[in-house]
């Protein structure tokens, strides 16, 4: 293949001990230290009275929050930590003062599912005597003065829900890992977790309620570059191409594009792409590209340029339930609804193809950059969301694909996480002309 192979610099044998599986190539340990910020910001919201805007219900949470004013952020594996204040200049019923978490995803705007749910109760006047029955119960708590309860709540990895009956009645559960806290106006879906304070005061008598938004970072990272990737980005030296760094690059299968050159010369050319490995991307991070173009038909060639090529990362989201399995009423049949959004597209720039004998060939080196609010591929209930690259070819003037330009040549499934790997830091290799 006529790829160009970029010298390195230095001699360095190719790393034989990389796996060669193709997705997702990233690691979650529960030993590894991750690259985030300490829980030490403190946020606080309160409840005030109606009448004289005294503060007499304080929730403080720490979290790993840039600054007091964002949401309280929080990863997975962590901690949800802070306390409950009360300060109650006159005597007041209580019954009971509890903490819940909720996870909750929204579709469309009108259809709501919870899927994570936790709670501790902070405070309860019916507290049993250890040597009471237990139909024995204190009367309602009378509270007055300054109270303060601490809490902490670990954060699970996912959760296990309930998903179908079979016909024998026996009752089936599907786990998912939690879900990244996200809001997409394009696709209308929202996954939102609220922390919520109640006070109960019991009877008919009105409780309180205090509710915060909270966001849930996920955390996964892809595994290590080849060792000759590596050297590249820490010695500032340029990429070895597939042949010098074959473990490093994922070759897309070779296709051909058939059209009309000028409306009247049938030309053929034959693309083939390589994509940087492992094909799982940190948000922020880059995708490094290869593209070769053979043609006999050197002037369709001589037409190709950088900013003709188009390929991009798209956003596929599934609505419904793909598995035929037994729901909890066969007369609700299984519908999915697919839809598509490009996220981010790659930038070109030509490079010498390397000198070998054969078709004429054209080659482009790109790069795809990964936006850093991208909400990294998550499956919950009835939704989800993953990522794939979709390389359309070319549009340049005077040349027609059979095919046309709105059906994708080339599709490959990518992962999209939130941490970087163990290694040095991808660096851009984009000319700055090149850039979009």
């Amino acid at each position: 293949m006529s790829l160009p192979e970029y010298p390195l610099g230095s001699a360095v044998a190719s790393q034989s001990d990389v796996s060669r599986s193709a997705l997702p190539g990233y690691s979650r340990t529960s030993t590894t230290v991750w690259d985030v910020a300490p829980a030490e910001q403190e946020h606080h919201f309160y409840l005030t009275d109606k009448k004289t805007g005294a503060k007499w219900l304080t929730l403080t949470v720490l979290s790993r929050a840039k600054s007091a004013d964002d949401a309280p952020v929080f990863y997975q594996g962590g901690n949800i930590a802070g306390s409950v204040a009360l300060e109650l200049p006159k005597e007041v019923l209580v019954d009971e003062v509890t903490l819940t978490l909720y996870g909750r995803i929204s579709i469309f705007s009108h259809s709501t599912s919870n899927f994570f749910y936790m709670s501790d109760i902070l405070y309860s006047a019916a507290e049993r005597s250890p040597d009471a029955p237990t139909t024995s119960f204190s009367k309602r708590g009378k509270l007055k003065g300054q109270y303060n309860w601490p809490f902490s709540l670990k954060l699970p990895k996912g959760v296990s829900i309930l998903s179908a009956i079979t016909p024998d009645s026996r009752a089936e559960r599907a786990n998912y890992r939690l879900p990244p806290s996200f809001m997409d106006a394009q696709s209308n879906v929202h996954v939102q977790y609220t922390l919520i304070v109640r006070i109960n005061r019991g009877g008919f008598k009105a409780g309180s309620k205090l509710s915060v938004p909270l966001t849930y970072i996920p955390l996964a990272r892809p595994s290590a570059p080849t060792i000759i990737r590596q050297l590249a980005y820490q010695e500032e030296h340029p990429l070895v191409g597939p042949d010098g760094d074959p473990d490093g690059w994922k070759a897309l299968t070779p296709v051909v594009v058939p059209g009309v050159l000028f409306k009247t010369i049938p030309v053929e050319a034959r693309c083939s792409i390589h994509v940087s490995k492992p094909l799982s991307y940190t948000r922020g991070g880059l995708i490094h590209l290869l593209c070769s173009i053979a043609c006999d038909n050197t002037q369709l060639l001589d037409l190709l340029t950088p900013q003709s090529l188009r390929m991009t990362l798209v956003q596929r989201i599934t609505f419904g339930d793909a598995v035929q399995k037994a729901r909890f009423s066969e007369r609700l049949a299984t519908q999915v609804t697919m839809k598509s959004f490009e996220r981010a597209s790659a930038s070109w720039w030509r490079t010498p193809a390397a000198d070998r004998v054969g078709r004429p060939t054209k080659v482009f080196a790109g790069e795809l950059l990964v936006p850093e609010d991208l909400v990294p591929a998550c499956h919950i209930l009835h939704y989800g969301h993953e990522y794939e690259l979709n390389f359309y070819g070319w549009s340049v003037v005077g040349f027609t694909p059979n095919a046309g330009l709105k059906i994708p040549l080339l599709s490959e499934p990518v992962g999209v996480v939130t941490a970087f790997a163990q290694a040095p830091r991808p660096r851009s290799y984009i000319p700055p002309e090149y850039r979009n």
